[in-house]
């Protein structure tokens, strides 16, 4: 049974993933009532998911001294006033510079929390203990955003955001009630850590991570159109299979943790062979409705199972560095997911939804190519540091 600070880090990545697309289910709402266009209005997507990226890694490299709870609770609390301060927007300015600053603090809180629950966790269930973190962010893409969308639709935009800035300090008060004492942290300098990132492992794992989500997100940003316009499918059809591909993340989160602890390398390679497999059958197999909801179940699954087995490869492959590592790898899969929707574009415009899935499919070998390089030293000892102990303190025992 999970340790219940394993779900109190759950909740608040539940909490702050809810604001990365909560906007896109309201952009009329909110270009209307601020007077701006709906193409202004979805800046207030992209200048958030950049201050996502920029922050996991900057301030996590500042603040990787700093005890993990202090960082927790400022990353909540300012979080949450950066969501009063949207929900009570007078104008866009002030909407935009939250949604920056919200970014900002889910990246480091992400980063952190994965970070420290691999610290405190026992080695033999690292992954497992990482994954259920990360599965509060696909839980909120799954539950929370759609949820948030219809609050907004029924009782207007600025609701959802203070719900969700609410939201952000139950679970904090749920961190603080419940999260071992980590201490500071007085380990290697920054400068020691970053030189643990530079080792081949640690690339090759980041590169694979980008190109890996890249080749997902090139094909996942055009399903919908895919459904419709290949598979013939309704809007009730659609939302089911979106629905579908929702509890398969989260699912799949969970499934790749205890693989991962129990094989890590077998199962990085056979989580990527099976999302690059279903990314090259989704020319062929997306002209029916049945095989095209078999093909997006075995593919989300396949591909939210990687998430936590590379994040826990990566953190025990860098060593000192691991929670560091953490950080980039967060910001690598937000990276893989502005990439991939442009390039996604970019292929859409010139060769129409085949040219997406043939795009998403060659972005899928190379990312597997990528993947076995890295499973090549995830088996191996003496590639990073060996495997830690947790964290212990008197509030951690029994």
């Amino acid at each position: 049974m999970k340790k219940i600070w394993i779900w109190a880090l759950f909740a608040g990545a539940f909490a702050v993933s809810c604001t990365e697309f909560v906007v896109v289910g309201l952009l009329p709402q909110i270009a209307s009532d601020l007077d701006v266009s709906e193409a202004v209005a979805g800046q207030l997507v992209t200048l958030n998911a950049v201050a996502f990226a920029v922050g996991a890694p900057v301030l996590a490299a500042v603040f990787h001294r700093a005890d993990r709870r202090k960082v927790l609770f400022g990353c909540l609390v300012v979080f949450a006033l950066g969501h009063a301060a949207a929900g009570l927007a007078p104008n866009y300015a002030v909407l935009l510079g939250s949604r920056v600053l919200s970014g900002g603090m889910m990246g480091l809180y992400l980063a952190t929390a994965i970070g420290a629950a691999g610290r405190l966790a026992e080695p033999a269930r690292r992954a497992s203990t990482m994954a259920t973190i990360v599965a509060g962010v696909s839980t909120a893409t799954a539950l929370g955003v759609p949820v948030s969308t219809l609050l907004g639709q029924n009782m207007g935009w600025r609701v959802p955001m203070l719900v969700i800035g609410a939201m952000a300090l139950a679970a904090l008060a749920f961190i603080a009630a419940v999260l071992p004492p980590t201490g500071a942290d007085d380990g290697p300098s920054l400068g020691e850590r970053m030189r643990a990132l530079r080792t081949r492992p640690v690339i090759i794992g980041l590169t694979a991570i980008t190109v890996f989500w890249g080749a997902s997100f090139t094909v996942y940003t055009y399903l919908v159109p895919l459904l419709e316009q290949r598979a013939g499918m309704g809007n009730t059809m659609v939302i089911v299979v979106l629905f579908i591909a929702g509890v398969c993340a989260v699912l799949g989160n969970l499934i790749g943790g205890k693989g991962a602890d129990t094989n890590s390398r077998l199962t990085l390679l056979v989580t990527a062979a099976v999302t690059a497999g279903s990314l090259l059958l989704v020319l062929p197999l997306s002209t029916g409705q049945a095989q095209a909801i078999a093909l997006v179940t075995v593919w989300q699954l396949a591909a939210w199972s990687f998430v936590p087995t590379v994040q826990a490869a990566l953190f025990q492959a860098a060593g000192e560095g691991g929670e560091l590592a953490v950080s980039f790898a967060v910001s690598a899969f937000n990276i893989g997911i502005v990439a991939g929707a442009g390039f996604g574009g970019v292929a859409l415009d010139r060769a129409g939804l085949p040219g997406v899935a043939v795009l998403g499919g060659a972005l899928g070998v190379v990312a597997l190519g990528l993947v076995v390089l890295l499973a090549r030293y995830a088996g191996r000892r003496g590639t990073g540091a060996p495997d830690r102990e947790p964290v212990t303190t008197s509030a951690s025992k029994g």
